[in-house]
């Protein structure tokens, strides 16, 4: 008996000696990484990490006010954004336990007045009922009124004014199309049928379920200058990275004024602890019922029997997105952006893994899911944008020094790689700036390093258009046309350039 015992104790220590090494691996690799992010201007903010509920990695990065120099902390409070709609589905399917509602029931029975009877309160959590995003809807709206704050009581008015002149961009579960609409109209039901504001339902019914204390749904622009809130910033462009005040930019008024006091697809702001326990409470089925997590979960089917596939790599399901890839497990996850702050969640269901970052400064969304492989154990390398590189050295110090170590660079695939994407946004950034010879130099520089892209020479011929160059601009037209015939766009600027059609 003793010699079980003992073999046993052997066992269990033997699989936390594993377990530790593990997360000890996986908390390396995060950090390696994040701080190669930090040191590339690409994170400012905080992220967590998490490993059957014991946080594993945690690190903060940068400042939450740059103009008074405080750092952000494990305390600081972040703006979600869009994974603000987790919150709003959530608090829908617990409505939907107590029996106060039913998913497939349409939207217009809880609130006739509704334009479109066929989309059900299903259709607005899986993004599948043919509404627009918001933008659509609120724009036309601000020209008249460009003071307006609007919230999600004004959201059915906008509707049925928007419904007027327009049908739905499809039928309700025929496609898959992203509304922030659809949730803040969801934010509504739930005031309905609780008799509370989405605020204090939230507040009560998930917060405090689930142990956020740092949590809350923002309800007034003051909330914005609290002793731990972080201010969001951006950098005006690539080249020549100046950072500013998303708040102060009049290109994002309305993000950062008109539409600040939107609800239910937006408007919760968290800190990266108080979201670890969101994550934990989920997975143990103290907000909702397991079996409703799994159904939320589960990619929904559109009318034509196929999941609906937002994204080449995901699914979406009743608010959370799924990975298409399940070797490494079943990773759920949500993401936002809004002017001047990115958010990143993600939970490995089967391994209960979870991954939180939160920042306060614009930077590319895609390093985070990169990062999930670091979650099954993969050292995963960061590589500068060598397209952005070259555009700062073609602003501050002139073609002949960028072109020289540019080519120099190429070589350094350890550090560095170029994307046409990036190749594109330098392009775009300089012609909006009006600097002539940068945007030009990245145009010839783009078909250069893709010499066989139908992007790279539509590029470089719209770039030559812009600058007048027509019969240079016709001939790079004529050969993304012959790398591609089927390249509408180029064929179509390409007759408008030639007459054929009006300009």
């Amino acid at each position: 008996m003793r010699l079980i015992t003992v073999l046993v104790t052997i066992v269990i220590l033997t699989q936390a000696v594993t377990l530790n090494v593990s997360a000890q691996s996986i908390s390396q690799n995060f950090d390696r990484y994040y701080k190669a992010l930090y040191h590339d201007r690409e994170m400012n903010g905080n992220i967590a990490v998490a490993e059957k509920g014991r946080v594993i990695y945690q690190q903060t990065f940068g400042l939450r006010d740059e103009a008074n120099q405080k750092p952000n902390n494990e305390q600081t409070q972040f703006e979600l954004a869009s994974i603000s709609k987790l919150f709003t589905a959530t608090a829908i399917l617990q409505l939907k336990e107590q029996g106060l509602l039913d998913l497939d029931t349409p939207f217009a029975h809880y609130f006739p007045e509704f334009p479109y009877p066929t989309i059900t309160v299903r259709h607005l959590l899986a993004h599948t009922s043919g509404l627009p995003d918001i933008e659509s809807v609120i724009d036309p709206l601000l020209t008249a009124n460009p003071d307006k704050q609007f919230t999600i009581h004004d959201d059915l008015q906008n509707v049925l004014l928007y419904s007027r002149n327009h049908d739905l961009k499809f039928q309700p579960g025929e496609q898959w199309g992203y509304s922030s609409l659809g949730y803040h109209l969801l934010g509504l039901l739930v005031e309905k049928l609780s008799a509370q504001t989405l605020a204090n339902y939230t507040r009560d019914h998930i917060f405090k379920v689930a142990g956020m204390a740092h949590s809350y749904v923002q309800t007034s622009m003051a909330q914005k200058s609290e002793a731990n809130r972080a201010k969001n910033y951006q950098y005006n462009n690539h080249f020549e990275m100046k950072l500013q005040w998303a708040d102060t930019l009049s290109d994002w008024r309305e993000w950062t004024y008109n539409l600040a006091l939107e609800t239910g697809g937006g408007g919760i702001i968290s800190t990266t602890e108080d979201m670890l326990r969101f994550d934990k409470a989920l997975n143990a089925g103290i907000l909702i019922k397991q079996k409703t997590f799994e159904e939320a979960c589960t990619p929904y089917r559109l009318n034509n029997g196929q999941p609906a596939q937002p994204f080449d790599l995901t699914y979406c399901g009743l608010g959370w997105f799924i990975f298409k890839d399940t070797s490494c497990g079943k990773i759920i996850w949500g993401s936002g952006a809004n002017p001047g702050t990115i958010s990143f969640f993600a939970s490995n269901i089967n391994k209960n893994q979870c991954i939180v970052v939160l920042r306060n400064r614009k930077c590319n969304s895609f390093n985070d899911l990169k990062a999930l492989d670091m979650l099954c154990g993969k050292a995963v390398p960061y590589h500068s944008s060598l397209a952005f590189t070259y555009a700062q050295d073609l602003y501050k110090n002139g073609r002949v020094y960028a072109d020289a170590r540019l080519e120099k660079l190429c070589t350094d695939t350890t550090n560095y790689i170029i994307t046409e994407s990036d190749l594109n946004r330098a392009s775009l950034e300089f012609r909006r700036a009006g600097l002539k010879s940068q945007a030009l130099a990245i145009a010839e520089t783009h078909i250069k390093l893709f010499p066989k892209s139908t992007g790279a020479f539509k590029d470089y011929a719209l770039t030559l258009a812009e600058y007048g160059q027509k019969e240079k601009a016709i001939a790079a037209y004529q050969k993304a046309l012959e790398l591609n015939p089927n390249d509408h766009e180029s064929g179509d600027a390409l007759n408008k350039l030639t007459g054929k059609t009006k300009p």
